[in-house]
């Protein structure tokens, strides 16, 4: 039965591709990877994302030195240093470091829900874009992602991100004003 179904399925599907071939139509490709590298929405979300995290990531950063203060101070003189005052020092530089590689992880997982976010409405701005060069040049079929291979005259990836490049201009203008 399932043999079957595919048998009928190509059959179907041989038969439109005839239809279809019998006009003449338009392809196009899109990189959405340099899309998503080039577009300056992108670089803004990027801006963006910076400083929104810069604060932590300074704080971070403050911590590292701290820790790594405290281990050179440990190293120095931990042979004058009674075996209460190593262990102490010892359990206060792994304190330390638990506490950084924590708040370190709590910042990568908010980072990433936001760059996902930024991501999400990128990607949408980027589709509508691809639907607006397509009906604006006629295109019948605009393929992305996973493309072997394709004739550099049916990449409209340059369009798309002009597209974009203009979006961008008209909303910039309008937040100005």
């Amino acid at each position: 039965m399932r043999r079957l179904l595919v048998v009928l399925t190509s059959i179907m599907l041989f038969s439109l591709s005839a239809n279809v071939q019998a006009k003449d139509m338009k392809l196009g490709v899109v990189n959405v990877g340099l899309l998503l590298e080039k577009a300056p929405q992108a670089q803004s979300a990027s801006k963006s994302l910076e400083k929104e995290f810069g604060p932590q990531q300074a704080e971070l950063t403050q911590l590292a030195k701290k820790l790594e203060a405290k281990q050179k101070d440990y190293q120095k003189n931990k042979l004058i240093l009674s075996d209460a005052q190593k262990s102490a020092s010892e359990r206060e530089i792994s304190l330390m470091t638990r506490d950084i590689q924590r708040k370190r992880n709590d910042i990568q997982e908010l980072v990433n829900i936001r760059r996902n976010e930024e991501l999400a409405k990128l990607q949408k701005i980027v589709n509508q874009g691809i639907k607006a060069i397509g009906k604006k040049e006629g295109f019948d079929l605009i393929l992305y992602e996973g493309i072997a291979y394709t004739n550099n005259s049916l990449d409209v990836t340059q369009k798309v991100l002009d597209y974009l490049r203009e979006e961008d201009k008209q909303q910039r203008a309008g937040f100005n004003k």
